[in-house]
């Protein structure tokens, strides 16, 4: 029996082999997954001696297949707005349940998708990876900044439906106007503009400032009004201009306004800037009407910016970050557990996982609307096909040789 320890060698050689041929075949099926990273097969020789022998024997060849996880690959862009890329080193950080109660891992696969959770008519809209786990980053400190920590603990699923985040309505606080005045006008000519202005609750309202011409030397009477509330500050006042058609006074008014409609608003008080208006020859001009304030918006959209913040775009045209991708960093990337081909979790050999900010650190950066390609060579892989299905011949040629020579022996003994 001692004879059939010769197949040993051929045996564990087709082994090795036969797991070359499973990487390749991986990674060729995976030449257009975006995010994937090609492996690598390497082979050592199994030799060992007997007890008390000085001898070694070879007993065939051992394999360990890694994923070059290392290796960046091109980054496309693709301008879908749930599309990101991380260039550099790092990963995207998920969780395979929204309660975080699966298994954190780890992609570089940007493609990201909307995912519903919950009951019917109580669901809530989620960032997911192609593989379906839920994408994690920082939350809003609802400041415009983020709660940022080192690690996993600190993050959280990523939500993107209307109800997600709300952007409040502002109280216009300040407007600009800018116009010009006819220097030739006569006595009593009448020129008004229309600014639309928001109250604390989001009504958009319209205030009306009036100029009329004063028998007084480069003078205008001005008085401001609104349909829906009474003016209580700013108005009426004289607005003059020196002989260069310049505004002298005033270049800045405060205008105060109580509001009837709706009566629960908040009294306005708006700093009005004029100092760009003229008084020139020629008609009546208007430059510039600006004002700030905004209603109240629900969320609409997403996109990505290259620091990894999740930018939410409101229905009231506003943007606001909502959350912050993180750069997940281990010590030994090719030592990470591969899980559905894009994905990797923590290995004892990987290291523990620490998070940075993509902005204030030089480890990587996002790429928004973009995807990384796969990292597999299909020319080096067809390569290493040619050499794995030689060498696969060989074992099994050594095999056969082992046998017919059982064979003889077994004749000869008989």
């Amino acid at each position: 029996m001692t004879g059939f320890g010769l197949f040993a060698a051929g045996i564990s050689a087709l082994r090795s082999h036969t797991e070359a041929f499973s990487g390749i075949s991986q990674d060729i099926a995976n030449l257009t997954t975006n995010g994937y990273k090609a492996t690598d097969t390497q082979f050592a020789e199994m030799v060992h001696s007997g007890k008390g022998s000085i001898f070694e024997q070879f007993s065939g060849a051992s394999s360990n297949t890694r994923n070059l996880v290392e290796h960046q690959g091109t980054v496309l862009r693709t301008n879908r707005n749930l599309d990101v890329a991380i260039v550099g080193t790092g990963f995207l950080v998920t969780n395979t349940q929204q309660d975080l109660g699966g298994a954190t891992q780890f992609t570089r696969a940007g493609s990201l998708n909307r995912a519903l959770v919950g009951a019917p008519g109580a669901e809530q809209t989620f960032l997911n990876d192609q593989n379906g786990n839920f994408v994690l980053g920082w939350p809003s400190n609802g400041a415009g900044g983020f709660n940022v920590g080192t690690d996993v603990s600190s993050l959280q699923p990523i939500r993107i439906d209307a109800g997600a985040a709300a952007s409040t309505a502002t109280a216009t606080s300040t407007a600009a106007l800018a116009a010009n005045l006819p220097a030739g006008s006569v006595t009593g000519a009448n020129f008004d503009l229309s600014v639309g202005v928001f109250d604390d609750l989001g009504n958009t309202h319209t205030v009306v400032f009036d100029w009329t011409k004063n028998a007084a030397l480069d003078t205008w009477d001005l008085a401001v009004t609104t349909a829906d509330g009474a003016v209580t500050a700013g108005s009426p006042t004289a607005m003059t201009f020196d002989a260069s058609g310049n505004i002298t006074a005033p270049a800045n008014l405060a205008v105060g306004i109580t509001w009837t409609n709706p009566a629960a608003a908040a009294a306005s008080n708006i700093a009005v800037d004029f100092s760009l208006m003229t008084q020139f020859g020629g008609s009546f001009t208007p430059n510039v009407v600006t004002a700030n304030g905004n209603t109240a918006g629900t969320l609409a959209d997403i996109s990505f910016n290259d620091a990894g913040e999740v930018i939410g775009l409101f229905s009231n045209g506003l943007t606001e970050g909502i959350a912050k991708l993180p750069i997940a960093l281990v010590r030994s990337e090719n030592q990470l557990n591969t899980e559905q081909g894009t994905n990797f979790t923590l290995s004892p050999e990987s290291g523990a996982v620490r998070l940075v900010e993509a902005d204030l650190s030089a480890f990587a950066f996002f790429a928004p609307s973009g995807l990384e390609e796969s990292t597999v060579d299909l020319a080096g892989e067809f390569s290493d096909m040619i050499i794995t299905q030689r060498a696969y011949s060989s074992a099994a040629q050594t095999i056969r040789v082992v046998d017919e020579m059982a064979q003889v022996a077994t004749r000869l003994k008989a």
